[in-house]
């Protein structure tokens, strides 16, 4: 999908190497599932946010984020109680927002975070195109880049 931006990399560098493949494994998933979207990144103590939302407003708009610690990561949904959750996996007791600690790589493989993932989306609005079966949208003229639209994800970092 989208390769990670440089200062992702660089905000998870101090962080355990298992934690580092948890956070970007779970990146992948939510962009496969999400994607056209907006992402936000920013780095609060030692916690690394990666927000994600339909429109540039990312906290106002949100449908959900990743959120890496030191031990783990969580997938969080802003309106996760609106969420059928028939497996029970989501965690929290607040009035709109839910999440899932994930441990281990294999967990990204739960069919479950895919589906509260379509769930998100589909309550959001998040329209997802159809296959263009192989055409491309060009960037701007002479720079040799793709649009950000076409590739399906427009990142912002904020760096401190």
């Amino acid at each position: 999908m989208t390769k990670p931006p440089r200062e992702l990399i660089e905000f998870l560098y101090r962080h355990d190497p298992n934690v580092q493949s948890l956070a970007l494994g779970l990146r992948t998933v939510v962009l496969d599932e999400l994607a056209p979207c907006h992402e936000y990144i920013f780095q609060t103590g030692s916690r690394v946010v990666l927000l994600y939302g339909p429109t540039h407003r990312v906290i106002k708009d949100g449908i959900c984020l990743v959120v890496v610690y030191t031990r783990h990561v969580n997938l969080g949904f802003m309106h996760g109680a609106d969420l059928t959750d028939k497996r029970g996996v989501l965690q929290g007791s607040g009035k709109a927002m839910r999440h899932i600690s994930v441990k281990k790589l294999s967990e990204l493989d739960r069919p479950e975070i895919r589906s509260l993932l379509r769930q998100a989306r589909t309550r959001a609005g998040l329209i997802r195109p159809r296959p263009s079966r192989g055409k491309r949208s060009p960037g701007p003229v002479g720079t040799g880049q793709m649009n950000p639209a076409a590739q399906g994800v427009v990142t912002r970092v904020k760096v401190r």
